[in-house]
């Protein structure tokens, strides 16, 4: 029997994964944008509702 009979043909070598740019930029990329929208949702939600300084508690709602 021919051994080179059952091989497969070459194929053209294609890009994996994300393309071109190496992982480590594509993580980086990632951690950039979650820092920015952890601050994002810090300054909306979560600084809104500390103390407004009238004395009434972290709540704002006087009882």
């Amino acid at each position: 029997m021919d051994p080179d009979k059952y091989k497969s043909p070459e194929t053209p070598h294609k890009p994996k994964g994300y393309g071109k740019r190496p992982i480590w930029q594509w993580i980086l990329l990632y951690v950039i944008i979650a820092i920015v929208v952890y601050g994002l949702i810090y300054l909306i939600f979560i600084h809104k509702s500390g103390n407004s300084g009238n004395g009434t508690g972290s709540s704002g709602y006087t009882y």
